[in-house]
């Protein structure tokens, strides 16, 4: 998959997108890509096809002859463009799906990224290295496209307006005490005061919405949000469990053996450890790019999926400031940002270009065994609305 981190303004375009309720995919435009104007449909392009019903390139027929021609839309800042996109598998290679986007030269440079998307069964494009599509929409200015995407915006429910009138009432008693220390000490404590029990249950905390807690001081790379554990799928994966793991890739730190690390798709860590995607498979692979290892472990995409959507189908991110009173923590409540419905095709991509990462948190016992707490995947907290649907709300906490 060809891809890149998006630039903060590209970032807050598709997030308007998001926002929206537009399901994307995104085209990372290559001078390659300009000189042929072809383009491969990737498997996140051909699911975003079929499931919007728009086309089905798995019942489609090899050859110039089937070739399929429907209309489109470019979206610029002050015009909506009729365009069309022509879809077909060519005798060759295998008849690996193929679009063609029309005059798609005038629309894009090499290095800009473009979103494509399906509204009222037509493909839409936007460029989101051009658009100002965010600022527009701050500036409240109407231009056919900006009411095109004021008409998508979606609502709220009545569960998340009690749980936020609870975290305002809880936030207006002043700072809470820790229940307890260590990284969960913020979260168990908000769960406390909202009278949830602890568990360790994979659904979300409160009536379907799942809270996430994080320390408002913290920055830079620290500043991640914890998304889902998933552990791999075992039978499929070459190390059999998180003992085996611990033994290729721990270290000693004191009296512990231990394996604590982050591992990316954008690059190998200090073990020699890397995430490695492939999405027309399906899967994502643990690789060490040491001669001795070389697969570690494997999960399946779709079961990273649906756990995705079942923990985050509606999510409250709440943020703290910590405060030191005496030996003990507090933590002073101060807002909270709302996320509904995460897109798998954007995790997918967020995985790829390093912005998703998991943890390793694996600690030999006293019994000889492992102990791991995930693996946990995580995402960089300012990259949240790229990842989730629907209207992207924050609300303060305090008066």
């Amino acid at each position: 998959m060809n891809t890149r981190q998006l630039t903060p303004s590209e970032s807050a375009n598709l997030a308007r997108l998001n926002s929206a309720g537009c399901k994307s995919v995104l085209l990372f435009i290559t001078q390659t890509v300009l000189d042929k104007s072809i383009f491969d449909a990737t498997e996140p392009m051909r699911k975003l096809f079929k499931d919007s019903t728009f086309h089905d390139f798995a019942l489609q027929q090899q050859g110039k002859e089937h070739k399929v021609i429907q209309r489109a839309v470019v979206l610029l800042d002050e015009a909506l463009i009729a365009t069309k996109i022509s879809l077909y598998r060519p005798i060759t290679k295998h008849g690996d799906p193929r679009f063609c986007i029309y005059e798609f030269k005038r629309l894009a440079a090499p290095g800009d990224v473009c979103a494509i998307m399906i509204q009222h069964g037509c493909v839409h494009i936007m460029n989101l290295s051009r658009s100002k599509l965010d600022d527009l929409l701050r500036s409240k200015i109407q231009t056919p496209t900006i009411q095109f995407f004021s008409q998508l915006k979606l609502g709220g429910n009545a569960v998340s307006n009690r749980l936020l009138g609870l975290l305002k009432e809880i936030a207006a008693r002043g700072p809470l005490k820790a229940v307890c220390t260590g990284d969960t000490a913020i979260g168990r404590t908000i769960e406390s005061a909202l009278g949830i029990p602890m568990n360790s249950s994979r659904n979300p905390d409160f009536h379907g919405i799942e809270l996430k807690s994080g320390r408002s001081k913290l920055l830079g790379r620290q500043n991640r949000a914890g998304l889902f554990a998933c552990v791999p799928d075992w039978k499929l994966s070459s190390a059999k469990g998180s003992r085996e793991i611990l033994e290729w890739f721990g270290y000693r730190r004191g009296a512990d053996f231990q394996l604590y690390c982050e591992v990316s798709c954008s690059r190998a860590n200090s073990q020699g450890l890397q995430l490695k995607m492939n999405d027309a498979e399906g899967w994502l692979k643990e690789i060490c790019v040491r001669p001795e290892v070389q697969d570690v472990c494997i999960w399946r995409l779709d079961e990273l999926h649906e756990r995705l959507t079942a923990k985050h189908n509606e999510t409250f991110w709440l943020s703290a400031k910590s405060l030191r009173v005496g030996a003990g923590e507090s933590f002073e409540l101060k807002s909270v940002t709302h996320t509904t419905e995460p897109d798998p095709v954007q995790f997918d991509r967020l995985l790829s270009d390093g912005t998703i990462t998991l943890d390793h948190i694996i600690k030999r016992q006293p019994s000889g065994g492992a102990k791991e707490r995930g693996p946990q995947f995580k995402i960089e907290r300012h990259r949240l609305n790229e990842l989730f649907l629907g209207e992207f709300q924050k609300y303060s906490l305090v008066e």
